[in-house]
């Protein structure tokens, strides 16, 4: 009887376990392309980063006391990121896309807005 039982719960266990595979083997990711508009929202994340990246440095050598300059390229990030922010939404509705570059832009230009209005927030405030 013990026999019997476990032949029972093999069987069981191998017939999801091909269900799996066949299922893993159905797998399709050669009819995705890339979004064109979330490869630019990557490159606009990419882009805001560097003058974040870039202005911090530059108020940094300042010791805070930075040139107007500074203020214009975190106001250019600010609306770069916002765009980039809503290019990679739009993206998410194409079908049939690879994810990572609207994800990726997506989530960076989120980020970077939520920093840098907080951070000009925190300016007007103080």
């Amino acid at each position: 009887m013990h026999g019997g039982m476990r032949g029972t719960m093999q069987e069981g266990l191998g017939g999801k376990t091909d269900k799996k595979k066949e299922k893993k083997l159905n797998l399709n990711f050669q009819g995705r392309k890339r979004s064109k508009s979330g490869v630019f929202s990557m490159v606009l994340a990419l882009a805001v980063l560097a003058g974040f990246l870039t202005a911090a440095v530059m108020s940094g050598l300042a010791r805070g006391k930075a040139d107007i300059v500074v203020g214009y390229i975190g106001m250019g990030c600010l609306l770069v990121a916002a765009v980039g922010f809503i290019l990679g939404a739009c993206s998410l509705r194409e079908r049939d896309i690879k994810y990572f570059h609207p994800v990726f832009g997506l989530a960076v230009n989120g980020i970077m807005l939520v920093a840098l209005i907080a951070l000009y927030l925190t300016g007007l405030l103080m």
